[in-house]
């Protein structure tokens, strides 16, 4: 096999590993802050705000060494830092919330050190004649992770404990690391890392400036989605097990759609695509708010992850795209990622910390305008989609 077959391979089932480690930590861990501090929000917002506000700096920093030295060490790296956060939450256990800006800033490490070499490696190795398809089998495996594994780690806390589940992870960790450690060399650029030059070419191309603002509503609007459906999951349902069965059951949804959508989407129909996409999503969250009940809540998750979690794949298609632009290829593509990378989290950081303010006068109840007013955001985020694919479209 060739190494062209053999690194996407690779890439694919390591992700997939990362995505079940993700589950735990997004979904699990954050419904335990809830259950440790009674439903309080404002704790997961704090450890969201620390690690991806300390990880856009560190995109910056390493720039250099993943453009010029060794990614696949920094890669193999990330889960030696997973394995290390696991192990604060083993020691320090519910004291940890007194310590969660520790943990923020070692996820932000981890998170630093995996998708920085990942997105870069992903955009080397895979060729843009086949990114739809990568990107969609890569979403369509992480949905079946999504299936599975909540409905064993939600299994596992309900018979044993949260702290006891952490062990599995970290095996999952682990093999993660020994997984990376087959991936043949990736070679680097010996250009100097030049990140000040590149936001002065992204003042001159639309295209660039486009794609970074794409990337900051994306950041402001799911990050923040996904927490308030876990804190809503845990209000009304109650336990880990129903937290499990909920997100296995979507889970499924977003297999069905990531598959057709890796199969039949072409970059000519996808701004057709955007745009149901955002009606739909419209529709799911207003009834959601207006009714308020289980049922609704139920309708509004099904077409979130049917339909609206198509926007991330659109997004990460169009981005590698933009890394393989005539005007970034050739030596800025570290950059490029590097600057999107602080969009993105800058706009993640701002979800979370608006939250936090509107929480401080609303009831758990009552942050379902909170989603309203996210999804709302979804307009703008497919109009500012469709304006991207359109440039990228003239470009080819």
């Amino acid at each position: 096999m060739s190494k062209q077959e053999y690194n996407p391979l690779l890439l694919l089932a390591i992700n997939t590993l990362h995505t079940a480690i993700g589950i735990f930590i997004n979904t699990f861990m954050v419904a335990w802050f809830f259950d440790i501090t009674g439903n309080d929000i404002v704790p997961a917002c704090w450890f969201y705000i620390y690690s991806y506000a300390i990880s856009a700096i560190l995109f910056v920093a390493l720039g250099p060494i993943v453009k010029c030295g060794n990614k696949l060490r920094l890669f193999r790296l990330s889960f030696i830092v997973n394995f290390a956060a696991l192990l604060l939450i083993l020691y320090l256990q519910e004291n940890i919330i007194r310590y969660i800006w520790l943990l923020g800033v070692i996820i932000a490490l981890e998170k630093a050190f995996f998708y920085y070499p990942l997105n870069v490696m992903t955009s080397q190795e895979v060729s843009n004649k086949k990114m739809i398809k990568f990107n969609g089998y890569t979403y369509a495996w992480s949905g079946i992770t999504k299936i599975l594994i909540p409905l064993l780690f939600g299994w596992l806390i309900s018979v044993e404990s949260f702290i006891r589940t952490t062990f599995v992870v970290l095996i999952l960790s682990v093999i993660s690391w020994i997984l990376s450690l087959f991936l043949r060399h990736i070679k680097s650029s010996c250009k100097a890392f030049k990140i000040k030059y590149l936001i002065a070419l992204a003042r001159k191309r639309p295209l660039i400036k486009l794609s970074l603002s794409v990337d900051f509503v994306r950041g402001f609007i799911f990050e923040t989605l996904d927490l308030l459906i876990v804190l809503y999951v845990v209000y009304m349902f109650k336990t880990n097990m129903n937290l499990g069965i909920f997100t296995s059951i979507f889970a499924i949804c977003s297999v069905v759609s990531n598959a057709v959508f890796g199969r039949y989407c072409r970059y000519s129909n996808l701004t057709v695509l955007l745009v149901i996409c955002c009606f739909l999503t419209i529709i799911g969250s207003s009834y959601f708010v207006i009714s308020g009940d289980k049922f609704s809540f139920i309708i509004y998750n099904f077409i979130y992850a049917s339909v609206t979690l198509l926007f991330p794949i659109i997004s990460a298609i169009n981005i590698y795209r933009v890394s393989k632009n005539k005007s970034v290829v050739s030596l800025y593509r570290s950059e490029y990622i590097a600057l999107r990378e602080i969009f993105l989290n800058s706009g993640r950081s701002l979800g979370f910390g608006l939250t936090i303010v509107v929480s401080l006068y609303l009831s758990p109840d009552d942050l379902k305008f909170v989603l309203l007013t996210l999804n709302l955001f979804v307009v703008l985020l497919g109009l500012l989609s469709v304006k991207l694919n359109r440039l990228l479209n003239m470009e080819r």
